[in-house]
């Protein structure tokens, strides 16, 4: 009965020194190995070697200043031939680890050190689309200081920022047929800029008596509405050009939300022709939108709240 006894302890004891160490990671159960075939690990090796040999990225990194980039490119091809060894050793799991260390190593250094072709190309892209968006904003700052300030037909505007503007473009344009396409995305930048902070002040202007323009609520309801779609407008430039955090563009296209809504309940009202209640829900619109931009890192002059 004693030696029986004693069995059971040393049973007890001996299992809950197993889970013990268990617990702790000293007992391992063997996770299971993916084969991986030696054509596949062998055709990895070759494609790796053409990239060392025979690659312009290769080259492009090799006789480039950048020091972090040549640290992986190194590191890839201290890979690269740790692979060659696995194979030769029939490891072709242990191979093929490396080999795919080394395909990503090759990666980072690609990023620190760009194809100036191909960056070239991404700063042509990027000027067309900064044009055509300088110009929009362009036309849309004339169409509402014209509201603002109105001129003669055929007369511009005698206006410091256009002329500012105008500047800028021209210079922008001069940098990019010299081939200077980053100087001119500058320029451009700082034209948008410009615009953007100008057509937000004279969307918030004050200067505009309701009473003496419109002759109608549905007039003013016309206006109201072109006024909330250039505001509109303005919120992906300003998101772009300002680049605010994650929490702020989510709080700005909270703010997107609300207006389309009060928009759309604006649109509603002025079919039905109660064009007091569509001002009221465009301007609470208009309101969401200038949030938005404060959001988005453009501050506006705010509508006064009515009474």
């Amino acid at each position: 009965m004693k030696r029986l006894l004693q069995r059971i302890a040393l049973a007890v004891t001996s299992g809950t020194c197993v889970a013990a160490h268990a617990a702790q990671g000293e007992v391992k159960v063997p996770s299971p190995t993916v084969s991986v075939s030696r054509q596949l690990v062998e055709q990895k090796a070759a494609f790796l070697q053409r990239v060392f040999s025979d690659s312009p990225a290769a080259r492009r990194i090799d006789a480039g200043n950048n020091a972090e980039a040549r640290k992986y490119l190194a590191s890839a091809q201290e890979n690269y031939r740790n692979a060659v060894l696995s194979i030769k050793n029939n490891d072709m799991a242990g191979a093929d680890k490396q080999l795919n260390e080394a395909t990503w190593l090759i990666g980072k250094a690609r990023q620190l050190v760009p194809d100036p072709l191909a960056r070239n190309v991404e700063h042509r892209v990027r000027y067309a689309q900064m044009l055509d968006s300088v110009e929009s904003l362009r036309i849309s700052y004339q169409r509402q200081l014209q509201r603002a300030r109105p001129q003669p037909p055929g007369v511009d505007a005698n206006d410091a920022l256009l002329a500012k503007v105008a500047q800028l473009v021209d210079g922008a344009k001069g940098h990019a047929e010299a081939g200077r396409v980053v100087q001119a995305n500058k320029s451009l930048a700082e034209a948008e800029r410009t615009l953007m902070v100008g057509l937000g002040r004279v969307l918030g202007s004050k200067t505009i008596e309701y009473a003496q323009r419109f002759e109608t609520l549905a007039e003013e309801y016309a206006y109201e509405l072109e006024r909330n779609r250039s505001y509109a407008d303005l919120i992906p430039i300003a998101l772009d050009g300002f680049k605010p955090g994650g929490e702020a563009v989510r709080e700005a296209q909270r703010f997107l939300d609300a207006n389309r809504g009060l928009r759309e309940q604006a649109q509603r009202h002025a079919a039905a022709k109660d064009h007091r209640s569509a001002l009221t829900a465009l301007r609470g619109g208009t309101a969401q939108l200038q949030s938005a931009l404060a959001a988005a890192g453009l501050r506006v002059p705010q509508d006064p709240k009515p009474e």
